[in-house]
């Protein structure tokens, strides 16, 4: 095989993947992500609506506290996407002794940002929550919420770098499972630790939190255990003399710090996005939280067909096949607008339904109404969000993570933001004027990442 890239046919397909059914590959890899990424927005989903039914200030404060909850993500996005694009090179390049080799580094830099960001919740999670601008009730919610969940995160973030490196790898099974048991734990002890049902203490927003970390704790476990097996894609020894190394270390970060900034980046400003929808009151803030709920199921669900691009373009290029990886980042991009189109109808004709899932006790009824709202106004925007998943996937896969990241930012606080205040304050349109802003924002990134995409520079990005 020449050391340059080539785009001849005759080229090995990496062993994971059938070109003659990239098709069938591309399902293969992407129906357990759909379902993984569907049960982690999941958590958020059961926790919004067992602690809807608490009422307004504890919807709010909740859904306050989720987004802390993202920004401490942000830093396993860090690791799991250098971990998915390495992993994925080595495996695709027939290396896979290496790639279990890289684990150790990868879970240990997981564990350290998942204990930082632990810390960072218990200290100043309150604090932030006043700053975002819940009100007071709302703010001793959320306060109890991210007391409960903080002691989860080092467990979760070692469960998502240990599943973006057995995605990378191909093995999207183990990850599948995990996330489907993560969904169950997190139901059952929320539920019981909430209301406080037969021998469990009534724990109201607190036992959301702690079922989340009851969660993770076993999902952690489970994800060691598929790692120390053996049996997958990829092995890990734990405690490995000397197995902490700084080279790959460097290599991982390289790929993944560009996608953990987007991460932050996108929260910070989503935090002033909140700030000014928090400022139109409670009750509009508790439908934003509904609508975000759904946001996020919508996200993860797309964002799980980008993880399957990741993993096929990051083996098609270390298989020196990047038509390869052209040619199912389209196909998953079509996919996905298919997804993302059914998804827009549902929204579009039971959106106040779906709201009133969510919400109960005094003020319901306005809630819903302006819940309904927000879901048709954000039905336009499945099918820019369809394109900007999966292609920012596939841009990720490649290492180009720095081109997402200025695209990101960019929309995010120039064509979001700027829009969302003028819109949602100057003009009176309240909160729908802010989402309006969002779709705009949408619709540019995926414009610019179309693209970016189609210049095809991210076929001779080195990992």
């Amino acid at each position: 095989m020449s050391d340059k890239p080539s785009d001849a046919p005759g080229n090995a397909a990496p062993g994971l993947i059938d070109e003659k059914d990239l098709r069938g590959s591309i399902i293969r890899l992407a129906w357990p992500v759909i379902v993984q990424q569907g049960s982690f927005a999941m958590v958020q989903l059961v926790d919004t609506a067992l602690v809807g039914h608490l009422g307004e200030d504890a919807l709010a404060g909740v859904r306050l506290g989720g987004l802390l909850l993202w920004f401490s993500l942000s830093g396993m996005m860090a690791v799991g996407v250098g971990a998915t694009a390495v992993i994925a090179r080595l495996v695709g390049a027939g290396e896979s002794r290496d790639a279990s080799k890289v684990m150790q580094t990868i879970l240990v830099l997981a564990v350290a940002w998942g204990v930082l960001m632990m810390v960072a919740m218990l200290l100043f999670g309150g604090w932030i929550l006043g700053v975002l601008g819940a009100e007071p009730k709302a703010q001793s919610e959320g306060t109890e919420y991210l007391r409960g969940l903080a002691f989860g995160l080092p467990f979760f973030s070692f469960v998502f770098a240990g599943n973006a490196a057995q995605q990378g790898a191909g093995d999207t099974r183990s990850p599948m499972v995990v996330g489907l048991v993560i969904n169950v734990v997190n139901g059952f002890f929320a539920y019981a630790l909430i209301n406080g049902p037969g021998p469990f203490p009534k724990l109201d927003v607190l036992g959301s939190g702690l079922g989340f970390t009851i969660a993770g704790i076993v999902g952690a476990f489970l994800v060691a255990g598929v790692l120390m097996s053996g049996q997958r894609s990829l092995s890990w020894i734990p405690f490995r003399q000397g197995a902490f190394n700084g080279a790959d270390a460097r290599r991982i970060l390289n790929v993944g710090v560009p996608a953990g900034l987007e991460q932050a980046q996108f929260n910070v400003a989503f935090m002033i996005y909140t700030r000014i929808i928090a400022s139109l009151g409670t009750t509009a803030l508790a439908a934003h939280g509904v609508t975000l709920a759904m946001q996020t199921l919508t996200f993860n669900i797309g964002f799980a067909l980008s993880i399957a691009t990741s993993a096929i373009v990051g083996q098609s290029l270390g298989a020196q096949r990047p038509d390869l990886a052209e040619k199912a980042s389209y196909m998953t991009m079509r996919y996905s607008l298919v997804f993302m189109g059914a998804v827009a109808v549902i929204l579009m004709t039971l959106g106040g339904q779906i709201t009133s899932i969510f919400v109960g006790g005094e003020g319901a009824d306005e809630v819903v109404d302006i819940g309904r709202k927000l879901m048709f106004i954000f039905a336009f925007a499945m099918p820019g969000l369809a394109v900007s998943l999966s292609l920012s996937g596939s841009l990720r896969g490649a290492g180009d993570t720095r081109a997402v990241l200025y695209i990101m930012a960019g929309c995010t606080w120039i064509v979001r933001l700027i829009p969302a205040y003028l819109l949602a304050i100057t003009f009176g349109l309240g909160v729908p004027g802010a989402w309006l802003a969002a779709i705009s924002d949408i619709s540019v990134r995926a414009t610019i990442m179309f693209f970016r995409f189609r210049r095809g520079k991210w076929k001779n990005m080195k990992v």
